[in-house]
């Protein structure tokens, strides 16, 4: 039930807030941030380091993983379509989207549709949090050098949870 009311606020706020007239110019940072998190989960199906579980009446991981790529979609919307423009404002922008998203971690944790594994904490969240909020706006702005840092970045931290390389 928590997968629903969450991805119904998510929906929600993305109307509210979302910047849907220019839906073309985040298309292809929506698609990125999807396809991050489909490697994650194929890249990491021997160790995982989170997990989001499915919980009734969603109990099917499929059906979870379309309700993550709207969320994902509704992030775009909202943090790059209302981006400032100010380089102090935007860091407090960028900052805020990590509290928030750590919140929502938080929340899911404590309600059992989400579990850490393999020594990942919250605060590893809150820092890949950091990371990857800096990469969906380097992405807006340079896709393919965010693509070609999203790699190695993504074995680093294989290596360092020691994820086999399968």
């Amino acid at each position: 039930m928590a997968e629903i009311i969450g991805v119904t606020t998510w929906i929600a706020a993305a109307i509210k807030w979302g910047d849907w007239r220019n839906w073309e110019k985040y298309y292809s940072t929506i698609l990125y941030f999807i396809f991050c998190d489909v490697m994650y989960y194929y890249l990491t199906s021997a160790k995982h380091l989170w997990i989001l579980q499915p919980t009734w009446p969603l109990k099917y991981e499929l059906i979870c993983l379309m309700g993550e790529f709207i969320v994902f979609a509704c992030t775009i919307f909202i943090f790059l379509g209302n981006y400032p423009e100010s380089h102090f404002i935007s860091i407090s922008w960028t900052f805020i989207w990590v509290i928030i998203y750590t919140s929502n971690e938080w929340i899911l944790i404590k309600t059992g549709t989400f579990t850490h594994h393999n020594s990942w904490t919250l605060v590893d969240s809150f820092f890949f949090n950091i990371l990857m909020f800096i990469f969906l706006r380097l992405h807006e702005k340079k896709p393919l050098l965010t693509l070609l840092l999203s790699i190695p970045m993504g074995f680093l931290l294989m290596y360092i949870y020691s994820i086999p390389f399968s």
